[in-house]
């Protein structure tokens, strides 16, 4: 008769029966935590947002306004919340009128900075500076005729001045004055910016 050979493992088991529900409860407890990591992550530090509106246009797709008035397949980027808005950010707030609803724009002005415009030509200068210089801004899509002057304005600490790249269709500073930097759920990160197109493929994709 041959005498079966038992390994190293099954004398294992046979002594600490409890081992492998142990190995077993201990990797679901790190599944759960990584699990719990990833959503605190993509839900408090870095934020999946949509576009809606055409305020941010040629930066940003809006998407398209359906007959019950919201829109569909706008831009689909990520905001980091933890990040400090710099002049020429896009930055996701809450309305600093109280509405119930969140506005996507650039911030154009921060503490301490001065701005005004004339016949659709930005002016800021910076707070320590003592004279105006024209403000390159590229991203406009279309000549800025209207509200297109602004009286000087010096932005107050702990506050924002944005505009959207639309500037002949946006709700912004303009209107509604400034933003309070709590009002800021976060910066549009450079690398969602790059990859919008993918990311909103991807994402549009998932969400049919």
């Amino acid at each position: 008769m041959v005498e079966e050979e038992i390994g190293k493992d099954t004398l294992i088991g046979r002594r600490f029966p409890d081992l492998e529900f142990h190995s077993m409860l201990r990797f679901f407890a790190v599944l759960v935590g990584v699990f719990a990591i990833f959503v605190f992550v993509f839900t408090n530090v870095i934020i999946g947002v949509q576009v809606n509106g055409a305020s941010m246009y040629p930066t940003l797709y809006g998407g398209e306004l359906t007959a019950d008035g919201t829109y569909e397949g706008g831009d689909r980027l990520f905001v980091f919340a933890w990040d400090t808005p710099q002049r020429g950010d896009i930055v996701v707030f809450h309305h600093p009128s109280g509405k119930q609803t969140e506005l996507i724009k650039r911030v154009i002005a921060v503490p301490g900075d001065t701005i005004y415009a004339e016949n659709g030509v930005l002016y800021r200068k910076k707070a320590g500076e003592t004279e105006f210089s024209v403000v390159s801004e590229p991203y406009l899509g279309e000549i800025w005729v209207r509200d297109s002057s602004i009286a000087e304005v010096t932005v107050p600490d702990g506050m924002l001045y944005v505009m959207g790249d639309n500037r002949n269709n946006s709700e912004d500073s303009r209107k509604f004055g400034f933003v309070p930097r709590g009002n800021v759920i976060g910066v549009v990160t450079g690398w969602s910016l790059r990859w919008k197109d993918i990311i909103s493929t991807v994402f549009g994709f998932f969400g049919r």
